[in-house]
């Protein structure tokens, strides 16, 4: 048992290490424009206006994703998911990106971040 126990202390320490990797691998791909998929979302940019049309690209790496929106106007914001979950929105002169709420239902991501809504499917996240 004790023989174990080192190689489960490095299991443990090593995972999360893997997927901020994940994470940092899918923004630094989204950054240069290497995106695996792209399709249309919809989005809101202002408090109270109507879901509209927005275009999204993403860029997968292992169980993570940056999901990359531009608006209308042409304003860009990235949002990170890993695991099937939202994790949190790039910081931009809109806020930081973390006051946020988002929930994941009929294969659809419907996330707030600031004041900014979309509805992402899930298939355009994990690649189905």
């Amino acid at each position: 048992m004790r023989a174990g126990m080192p190689f489960l202390l490095i299991m443990v320490l090593t995972m999360p290490g893997t997927a901020v990797a994940d994470i940092a691998a899918a923004n630094a791909r989204a950054r240069s424009g290497d995106f695996d998929a792209m399709g249309e979302v919809a989005c809101a940019q202002e408090v109270g206006q109507a879901l509209g049309p927005c275009g999204a690209r993403v860029a997968r790496t292992g169980n993570a994703a940056a999901v990359v929106v531009t608006f209308p106007n042409g304003f860009r914001r990235t949002l990170m998911f890993e695991d099937n979950a939202f994790l949190r929105g790039n910081a931009t002169m809109s806020g930081v990106g973390t006051d946020m709420e988002w929930h994941l239902s009929d294969d659809l991501f419907r996330v707030r971040v600031d004041d900014q809504r979309f509805e992402i499917p899930a298939a355009l996240v994990v690649g189905q």
